[in-house]
């Protein structure tokens, strides 16, 4: 391909830009925005420079994803037809399309090693930007999220770096963490180089913390898990080195002692507990009230058990808040099973429904998303259209399972193992969040899961 193809160019602003850059504006109706330009850019150059031979396909085949594609999107345009209002419809359609498009140019353009190296070079470049930025946000208390901040004590605020919303900005530092904890671990032999991709990954987790997101919290320490059980072996031998171990044990004791982690920690797993079926009805034991003597310390432990139990209601609160939006987006989807309420008209029905199940109301008069975006695609387009919805992720996975397979260099295997545990990271979170409806997240999504899809295959081939 040639090297001075502008496709290949865009797609490296893209790399760097995108994490970095979010700006939203209005021209008249239609929203200008980072994507807005970058997507429709590269796609009339790729035509462009198609047709003039300037750039070549890849013989990857994708003709599986876009299978799954195509039947969503069917669905999910045929679901307009219920819709009280198509034009919230059509923006979230024709936006999900634009990443699509933008997927297929990035994995089949036929790009060179050198190209692909510069890609991960301006992508890792952006990132150390952006967690550094978010170090400093909280250091220097600027532009700190403030939300949510009646459950912390110690808390100034929420980090969210260049991605404007904690939770938005906990599920992109869990896409990117696993792969950059392998290559500290795995791919890098140098200590050196070892100890500052392990500085990258610290700077990573401490801004994940100071997101101050539960349900991300508890993402990582399952990606954690989940990255030894995929390469016990090899992780395993290498992180048990001397300055690995030590930095761990620095990173680790640094973050148990940050502002809340503890109790925000303890507060993660009731609120983990009360999701649980068996955690709905659990009671606390009973204190035993036998003697009423008064010991020494006494009232310190009448503080802390107040202080627990406010913890405790705040956690629950939280929780209940979160499960009755669940709960609406599950009536919705039950009462409208085939085709759903119509594409993006959530927030359009979102009053007609707690007018009609009074307990769905949570006690503001604000219209608040499913917080869930397998929910929202059930609400929205039917049983049909989620199963649809989550056939394009699990063919996507089984893609990068498959590939891996077929890796024989350390590179291949970090980047494949990365790439599937932070995008189970990123659907997991999807539970919790409408993420996968948020533009700047999931240009990222795709645009490093084609790069990096249509890297293993050409490693793959070699």
């Amino acid at each position: 391909m040639h090297q001075k193809s502008l496709t290949y160019y865009v797609v490296l602003l893209m790399a760097f830009f995108m994490p970095l850059l979010y700006f939203k504006t209005y021209l008249g109706p239609i929203p200008i925005s980072a994507e807005v330009i970058f997507i429709p850019l590269l796609t009339l150059l790729a035509a462009y420079e198609y047709w003039k031979g300037k750039i070549e396909l890849n013989d990857f085949k994708i003709w599986p994803l876009l299978l799954a594609f195509g039947v969503y999107f069917l669905i999910a345009a045929i679901s307009l037809t219920q819709a009280v209002s198509v034009t919230p419809g059509i923006m979230e359609i024709a936006r999900y399309l634009s990443y699509v498009v933008m997927f297929v140019i990035v994995s089949k353009v036929n790009f060179t090693k050198a190209q692909y190296k510069s890609f991960g070079i301006a992508f890792l470049a952006s990132i150390m930007i952006v967690g550094l930025f978010g170090a400093l946000q909280y250091v220097f208390n600027f532009s700190l999220n403030k939300a949510g901040l009646y459950a912390l004590d110690e808390a100034i605020g929420r980090v969210d770096s260049t991605l404007i919303n904690p939770n938005y900005y906990s599920a992109f530092l869990n896409f990117v963490i696993p792969a950059v904890l392998l290559f500290s671990v795995l791919y890098f032999k140098d200590k050196k180089y070892q100890l500052l991709m392990f500085a990258l990954y610290g700077v990573f987790i401490v801004n994940l913390i100071l997101t101050y997101t539960r349900a991300a919290w508890l993402t990582m320490a399952c990606a954690l898990i989940l990255t030894i059980i995929i390469i016990p072996k090899q992780f395993i031998k290498n992180v048990i080195k001397p300055h690995i171990l030590i930095a761990f044990l620095v990173l680790f004791t640094g973050v148990y002692f940050m502002p809340d982690v503890q109790e925000r920690t303890s507060s993660a797993l009731y609120a983990l507990e009360r999701l649980l079926p068996s955690g709905s009805d659990h009671e606390k034991p009973p204190s035993d009230d036998g003697d009423d003597s008064v010991e020494d310390g006494s009232e310190e432990d009448d503080e802390n058990n107040e202080d627990k139990e406010k913890e405790d209601e705040t956690t629950n609160r939280a929780v209940v808040s979160r499960t009755t939006l669940w709960k609406t987006g599950f009536y919705m989807m039950k009462d409208n099973p085939i085709l759903g309420i119509g594409s993006g008209n959530y927030r359009e029905r979102y009053y007609e429904y707690v007018t009609k199940y009074p307990e769905l109301y949570i006690g503001h008069d604000d219209s608040y998303s499913v917080h869930n975006s397998y929910l929202k695609v059930g609400a929205e387009n039917g049983v049909t259209g989620l199963i649809a919805f989550l056939a394009i992720y699990i063919v996507y996975l089984l893609k990068i399972a498959k590939l891996h397979f077929k890796q024989t260099t350390t590179l291949g295997k970090t980047l494949s193992v990365g790439l599937f545990v932070g995008s189970v990271c990123y659907l997991v979170q999807n539970l919790s969040n409408n993420l996968i409806f948020i533009p700047q997240l999931n240009v990222i999504f795709w645009l490093v899961g084609g790069v990096v899809l249509s890297y293993l295959y050409k490693l793959s081939k070699k």
